[in-house]
């Protein structure tokens, strides 16, 4: 359950930047990722950095991935029955669009930039005790710089997607997030 709570907690940020758009919109997507460090729920690229240091099994990363995977749909389909989502919709269909035309080698590698951003938002808000700014920039950064992040993808896909063969392109990008959480870590690890 905590898992599709985060999900929910992303559909909510995924919203606020297809709202907003821009910068603002950005900063402001981060209201999931506070939300979901705030109430410890289980968010794929929070947990994923603890694959590093065998505090979590892939198979628990699989679950919560699919948790995720949950909670942004039920949002997503909730949002469609509304005015309101039909108009997003045509917004998630641009990113999505724009997912698709990367390719694999370039989500993959976005995703790499993402999870790395991902486990810099996560232990610096813990080793801060909660400081929102230190959260708050690394995910304003991977979405400006348009970064791919695996369960916002999900909303967007839930969204907007035209074919079930398009959410495909979560693969690259779930690998890149899962290896980018923990180059850090490894890399920690490493040098010890």
């Amino acid at each position: 359950m905590l898992s599709i709570a985060a999900g929910m907690m992303i559909a909510i940020g995924g919203i606020i930047f297809l709202t907003l758009s821009g910068l603002e919109g950005a900063l402001l997507f981060s209201m999931g990722l506070l939300t979901i460090l705030s109430l410890k729920l289980e968010l794929f690229t929070g947990k994923a950095g603890l694959l590093a240091t065998k505090e979590i099994t892939p198979g628990k990363l699989l679950e919560i991935w699919i948790g995720n995977f949950i909670g942004t749909l039920g949002m997503a389909l909730m949002l469609l029955l509304t005015p309101r989502g039909i108009e997003l919709s045509n917004k998630a269909m641009e990113i999505v669009a724009v997912r698709l035309a990367n390719g694999f080698l370039v989500n993959f590698i976005y995703g790499i930039f993402c999870g790395m951003l991902m486990f810099i938002a996560v232990k610096t808000w813990q080793f801060t005790n909660g400081n929102p700014f230190y959260a708050m920039m690394p995910v304003g950064i991977f979405i400006v710089c348009g970064f791919n992040h695996c369960i916002a993808d999900m909303f967007y896909l839930n969204m907007g997607a035209i074919n079930l063969g398009d959410y495909l392109v979560l693969i690259p990008t779930t690998i890149g997030n899962l290896i980018g959480c923990n180059i850090i870590p490894w890399a920690m690890d490493y040098s010890s």
